[in-house]
């Protein structure tokens, strides 16, 4: 049984052509350096601060537990996209099987709904640990953070699972060319024709059930926040509030301005120039993994100090 029989009416496979504009020598050169070095970057960065948080007994506190799976979803993220993008730019791998497409189309965005829904989690551990100080230990305990972990891992994993079913179910009339470097979602749909309806359905239910419960828990806990904040009387402690939750909100801000580009370039200039619509998708798979574990590590005190006794750990061994 061949790729066809399996998925239908969908093509056996894609052509990737997001960058086809990258086509001189030199620029491909330095495009796939800035990628490759990025990517390097993310690499070291983000099992940096998963191996300190495992290592270390004393970061095993919810914020911290978080960050290092923040990680780990920045990480498979990038290496869900970046090797193919690679692969495209040294050897024109620009070819990907159906099945492939489907299962990357999976996990990005199952991926992105558990940065989202993370982010979340952050919040409510920044709530509690503020406007709860006295019982933030007891609250955001250990068992309590699993949990909440599993269900969200077992939400989001399972709500995703239409995505590909769905996509797979449609009638493809058009050509098989992606004007993308991986397989987005949209470029993928805009390739069928036909009745769209239940997609649509399910994608309106799904950012209702995903992106709008969290950002609800996300909006609630930050009035709170600056509730508590504005009552209190020292400008200095309002500062060390508002300071334990600020590399939190400049990630949370960072994460949703990547995603609002490629929607706002989508929307208002649907027409724009390959180099416009595909580096700043791509980009984001880099730039986000990049920076979090930098801005983690420079702005938070607790990872600061977990980094100085790894260090010294291994100059003793």
């Amino acid at each position: 049984m061949n790729v066809s029989e399996i998925f239908g009416q969908i093509p056996s496979e894609f052509i990737l052509t997001g960058l086809s504009w990258v086509s001189e020598q030199k620029l491909t050169a330095w495009c796939s350096l800035l990628f490759l070095l990025m990517y390097i970057v993310v690499i070291l960065g983000n099992c940096g601060i998963i191996i300190l948080v495992r290592a270390d007994r004393k970061l095993h506190e919810p914020m911290h537990v978080l960050t290092s799976l923040l990680a780990m979803l920045d990480l498979t993220v990038a290496s869900s996209v970046i090797p193919k993008v690679l692969a495209i730019l040294w050897y024109g791998s620009n070819t990907v099987s159906a099945g492939a497409c489907l299962t990357q189309m999976y996990i990005l965005y199952t991926m992105f709904g558990f940065e989202s829904s993370l982010f979340a989690l952050m919040s409510l551990d920044r709530y509690v640990a503020i406007c709860h100080p006295l019982r933030h230990n007891t609250v955001m305990s250990n068992s309590f953070i699993i949990k909440l972990i599993l269900f969200t891992v077992v939400r989001n994993s399972t709500l995703l699972v239409p995505m590909p079913i769905l996509t797979k179910a449609l009638t493809f009339c058009k050509n098989n060319l992606i004007a993308h470097s991986y397989c987005e979602f949209v470029e993928v749909i805009k390739l069928s024709c036909g009745d769209l309806t239940p997609l649509v359905i399910y994608m309106v239910s799904l950012i209702f059930l995903i992106p709008a419960s969290d950002n609800a828990i996300i909006i609630f806990s930050y009035i709170m926040i600056l509730k508590v904040v504005h009552s209190l009387k020292s400008s200095e402690a309002q500062w060390k509030a508002l300071n334990t939750c600020s590399s939190h909100a400049i990630m949370l801000s960072m994460f949703y301005f990547s995603a609002c580009i490629p929607l706002v370039i989508f929307l208002y200039f649907p027409d724009s120039p390959l180099p416009l619509k595909t580096l700043p998708e791509v980009l984001s798979c880099l730039l986000i993994p990049v920076i979090n574990p930098i801005v983690y590590g420079v702005r938070t005190k607790e990872i600061q100090e977990g980094f100085k006794r790894l260090y010294w750990k291994v100059l003793a061994f």
